[in-house]
């Protein structure tokens, strides 16, 4: 997709973030934000940082993983020890600057440091303030520790996905880290919408577990309203039958979609029963439901009968939704996904990652910076931003209300060193 000079400006171009977020679903809906133009000015702790730097497989460095290089490009990292006062004052004159701020600590934990809503909004008139928590910001579980395992579990997810007669299994993706990243993003940029009309600012709220639940809105109607329980069913749906995976003649998995009575007909003739089109056991996916058992056993033997490769020529013959069932090394190398570009990879580092999964024709996003060494931007940031001079940023290196990257101090220091000879 071509984009004129005249397209290029991304929608966010002009906004500025605060970002207090950390470890997943903060970061998520952030790097997002920075994908579609807005500066990211990312918080850390000094010393530590975001943890998710330590979350999996070291990269870039021995505190650049991939868990963090995942969710963090296009952003700027400044360490601000927000315990301290000159720390919470420098917070507040970021804020100041700011219109968009993020925050996924537990409730409670920044207004005790006066960086809570009603603190920052009365240093920025218009300010959208977004808190990520696990349970809400009231109830009897507000003040418990969580994180997307957690989530998984007390929410019911893990509850349905599992095997047939198996205990419960947690599902591969961090699912409730990213969906309360995507719902903070909706949530954000609707309150972006209404700016104008809400000078006052406006408090967008998230939590995880909302969000986890509201993945599985099509079970609630009936666990809720009919008390209904949901099966683990494996590869299979609970609601709609044929919906799985089979195992096929040479060890490989199909998977097959026949959602509706029109796909169905034709799945009943590439499988060469089309007898079951007439049968009253099967002519609706409310039949097939009440006849599951006996139905999906007769298709798991016949698909055992041939390849996959074999089956995924019928199935594509007969307009049947199909596809093969492929591990993620083998998805990203896929001929679609690489027509699609959905795995980019970021100048000047050797680092593949996922694209922004959003396209217009007017605008898309450009190349992305490398995410940020802790401390990276801490000069930059406080001195355009808040005018600080060099003198002024070494006193709070030295008091440890802020800190540098390792370069950085090292360069700084030398630079001391020479003009004190």
């Amino acid at each position: 997709m071509a984009t004129t000079s005249a397209q290029a400006a991304l929608p966010l171009d002009g906004l500025r973030v605060l970002d207090f977020s950390h470890a997943a679903a903060g970061p998520f809906a952030t790097m997002f934000l920075a994908d579609l133009g807005a500066e990211v000015v990312k918080v850390e702790k000094p010393g530590r940082g975001d943890g998710a730097r330590y979350m999996g497989e070291p990269m870039l460095g021995p505190i650049e993983s991939d868990y963090y290089l995942a969710l963090n490009r296009n952003k700027k990292s400044v360490l601000i020890d927000l315990s301290t006062e000159d720390g919470r004052e420098l917070a507040t004159g970021l804020a100041r600057t700011c219109d968009i701020v993020v925050q996924n600590f537990r409730p409670g934990v920044l207004d005790r440091h006066r960086l809570g809503y009603e603190d920052l909004r009365k240093v920025r008139e218009g300010l959208v303030y977004c808190s990520i928590s696990a349970f809400g910001p009231t109830g009897p579980w507000r003040d418990r520790p969580a994180n997307d395992i957690i989530m998984q579990s007390v929410s019911g997810l893990m509850g349905i996905t599992g095997e047939v007669g198996g205990g419960p299994v947690r599902i591969g993706a961090p699912i409730s880290d990213y969906a309360t990243g995507l719902f903070a993003l909706a949530g954000i940029l609707a309150a972006l919408h209404r700016r104008d009309a809400l000078p006052e600012g406006q408090h967008v709220e998230i939590a995880m577990l909302d969000a986890s639940m509201a993945m599985m809105a099509n079970y609630i109607p009936s666990v809720a309203t009919l008390g209904k329980t949901i099966p683990r069913l494996g590869r299979g749906h609970a609601q709609i039958v044929p919906y799985q995976a089979f195992l096929c003649a040479d060890g490989q998995y199909v998977m097959v979609g026949a959602f509706t009575n029109g796909f169905w007909r034709r799945l009943c003739d590439a499988v060469g029963r089309p007898e079951w089109k007439d049968d009253p056991r099967f002519t609706s996916n409310a039949d097939r439901l009440a006849h599951r058992d006996i139905l999906m056993s007769t298709l798991e033997e016949i698909f055992r009968g041939r390849t996959r490769a074999e089956w995924l020529a019928a199935l594509e013959e007969a307009d049947v939704p199909n596809s093969p069932v492929l591990e993620l090394h083998d998805a990203i190398a896929s001929e679609q996904a690489v027509h699609n570009g959905i795995v980019r990879r970021i100048e000047g580092a050797e680092l593949d990652v996922i694209k922004l999964p959003v396209e217009s024709d007017r605008w898309r996003p450009g190349p992305a910076t490398v995410p940020p060494v802790m401390g990276e931007h801490t000069d930059e940031v406080l001195g355009k931003l808040l005018g600080l001079d060099r003198e002024r940023i070494d006193a709070l290196v030295d008091a440890g209300v802020v800190a540098r990257t390792a370069a950085t101090t090292a360069a700084t220091t030398a630079a001391r060193v020479e003009a004190a000879e």
